[in-house]
C-alpha cells in the first residue's frame, strides 16, 4: 500500500533517529573521500552567498549564545595544552610581526590602551564599581577623558596626566567621575591621600550617578 507524504516523512525521521551514529560516520567517510572537492564546493557557495552566510551565522550566534559558549569553554578546557603550545610556538615564530602590530595597534589607539590599561590596573585591585565594570558608556567615557589628556598636551606643549582624585593607592574608586586631567607636574606632586570631605563628595557622586543610571 502506498504511503502518504506524512508517513514517509514521519518514516524518515524514525530511522534517522534510529540510525544517527551509522548515517554520521557515513557522511563523515563521505566527506573525507571528497574533502577537496567538498572544500571547494563550499568555499564556492560562501563566495557566491556571503552577506546570506554571514547574515545566517550572525542569526544562528544569536540564537545559541549559550550552548555555543559552552560548547567553546569545553572545546579549550579538552585543548587546552595543545591551545598554549600552539600559541607559544606562534608568538616565537612570529614575535617581531606581533611587536610591530602591538606598536602599530598602541600608536593608533592610544587614548583606549591608556584606558584599558588603567583599567586592568584597578581591577586588579578591585577598585571599579562593580555596575561599570562592563558598561560600554563609561568605557566610552574613559577613552574620551584619556583623548583630552592627550589634546591639551598637544595644545599647551605641556605634558598633562588622567589623575585619579581620590587615589587608586587610597582606595578611590576607577571611574570616569574620579578622574580629572591636570599637569604631570601638578600630579606628581600630589599627596597619596585626599581629605574625608573629598572622599564623602566622590562616594555621593558616584551613588548619585548610578541612581540616575537605573531610573
Amino acid at each position: 500500500m502506498a504511503q502518504s507524504k506524512e508517513e514517509r516523512a514521519a518514516y524518515d525521521r524514525a530511522y534517522r533517529e534510529a540510525n544517527k551514529e551509522k548515517l554520521a560516520a557515513n557522511r563523515k567517510a563521505r566527506y573525507e573521500a571528497n574533502r577537496e572537492k567538498e572544500l571547494a564546493k563550499s568555499k564556492a557557495w560562501y563566495e557566491a552567498n556571503r552577506e546570506e552566510a554571514l547574515a545566517n551565522h550572525k542569526t544562528y550566534r544569536e540564537a545559541n549564545k549559550e550552548a555555543i559558549s559552552a560548547s567553546n569553554k569545553a572545546w579549550y578546557e579538552a585543548n587546552r595544552e595543545k591551545i598554549l603550545a600552539y600559541k607559544k610556538a606562534y608568538q616565537k615564530a612570529n614575535r617581531e610581526k606581533i611587536l610591530a602590530y602591538k606598536k602599530a595597534y598602541q600608536k593608533a589607539n592610544k587614548e583606549a590602551v591608556i584606558a584599558r590599561n588603567a583599567k586592568h590596573r584597578a581591577r586588579k585591585r578591585n577598585l571599579i564599581p562593580v555596575h561599570l565594570r562592563d558598561c560600554p558608556h563609561e568605557k566610552k567615557r574613559l577613552v574620551e577623558i584619556y583623548k583630552l589628556r592627550s589634546i591639551l598636551s598637544e595644545a599647551t606643549g605641556v605634558q598633562h596626566h588622567v589623575d585619579h582624585m581620590w587615589p587608586l593607592n587610597d582606595g578611590g574608586p576607577h571611574w570616569s567621575g574620579n578622574l580629572q586631567v591636570i599637569p604631570a607636574e601638578e600630579n606628581l606632586s600630589k599627596n597619596a591621600s585626599v581629605c574625608e570631605d573629598t572622599k564623602a563628595t566622590i562616594i555621593k557622586s558616584l551613588y548619585t550617578f548610578e541612581s540616575e543610571r537605573s531610573i
